[in-house]
């Protein structure tokens, strides 16, 4: 069952991009939709980067493990990353500097917010380099959840080539740590400097606030090794469990769909490690599919999707959703095809000169 448990990852992924697509196309951007709110019915869709998080937590935990050094780990992750980065940028580019006369997104308009979005650092730190003389932005607005993932790359990189041995230790009470002082920050309402220093740097280095999910994924990775090893999870481990779970669960009260949602994501995980078979229907086809090309889905859907649902050169108006889901039908056939015959040939190249 091992390979259909990896298979079921990337139906998460399928649902979790899926998820984003629906909200960015019906809630997010309601003064640009030519139906307005009227099929506002996806505002939570948005919490479907919050499940790519925990699915990057066991991913990375999963990779970090395969992985001899520090240096193999990121040119990997960036073999991973930039092609589809870089293709992706392009494309907005070109996109809207050839269809956009009305500026509907204007940081797609230029050159420099492509070479912002392949450092994947967040753009008002680089910036703040440049003392704001110089405004940087991302290409596409869905860019930012990239800046969450590299921190999270860093922390979980260093802390395992620093010391295997302790890795687990050091990487959840630094978690702990940075997720409850970040939780903190947030209901904290002072004019005190040290505050405002510690609130804008924290705008910046945003992982804190995200980490809780991170480390849901670290923890089903060990729970899926032990139950691989047939090994019994020890009390610690359930610990970190119910710690992270409440700790999400906390700060989402009093809202009970968020809760029930983040109840659905810690459900799906805890199925596919003890379960598979019983969400056997996930890795169907399609669904696998899109998870696959997630990655370029996402980089390309949210700009360039809004921008034809505004113009709406397909008009029906017996039903004004129809045209929405053309388009999404669209970026996910091309997202597919580029990741299967483009992407995946690109990366195959970069590992081969990586060898020597």
């Amino acid at each position: 069952m091992k390979n259909n448990r990896i298979e079921i990852l990337d139906s998460f992924r399928g649902i979790a991009i899926v998820m984003v697509i629906f909200f960015h196309f019906f809630s997010r951007w309601t003064n640009l939709y030519p139906y307005y709110n009227k099929y506002d019915y996806f505002g939570y869709g948005k919490y479907g980067v919050h499940f790519f998080f925990m699915i990057s937590g066991f991913v990375i935990l999963f990779t970090l493990e395969r992985t001899k050094s520090l240096g193999q780990f990121w040119s990997n992750r960036f073999t991973r990353l930039l092609p589809g980065m870089f293709f992706a940028s392009v494309l907005t580019y070109i996109f809207f500097n050839f269809l956009d006369n009305d500026f509907l997104f204007p940081a797609s308009h230029y050159f420099k917010n492509i070479v912002v979005s392949l450092t994947f650092i967040q753009p008002d730190l680089l910036s703040s380099l440049t003392r704001y003389t110089v405004k940087l932005d991302y290409i596409s607005a869905s860019y930012w959840s990239l800046w969450v993932e590299i921190q999270f790359y860093v922390l979980a990189s260093f802390l395992y080539f620093f010391c295997k041995k302790s890795f687990y230790r050091n990487f959840f009470t630094i978690s702990i740590i940075l997720s409850v002082f970040s939780f903190v920050l947030s209901y904290v309402d002072t004019s005190n400097s040290l505050y405002v220093k510690l609130k804008a740097w924290e705008s910046v280095f945003n992982l804190g606030e995200a980490l809780p999910f991170f480390c849901l994924g670290a923890v089903f990775y060990v729970f899926y090794e032990n139950n691989l090893k047939q090994i019994k999870n020890v009390a610690l481990e359930k610990c970190l469990f119910l710690f992270f779970s409440f700790f999400l669960l906390f700060k989402s009260f009093p809202d009970l769909k968020k809760m029930s949602l983040f109840i659905v994501f810690i459900s799906l995980f805890l199925l596919m490690i003890y379960y598979p078979r019983r969400i056997s229907f996930l890795n169907a086809k399609v669904i696998n599919s899109i998870g696959v090309s997630s990655y370029f889905l996402y980089l390309i859907h949210e700009n360039i999707g809004i921008f034809l649902i505004n113009k709406n050169h397909l008009n029906f108006n017996f039903l004004p959703f129809l045209p929405t889901l053309i388009y999404i039908m669209i970026l996910i056939v091309s997202s597919v095809l580029f990741t299967k015959y483009v992407e995946g040939r690109i990366i195959m190249v970069l590992k081969k000169v990586n060898k020597f």
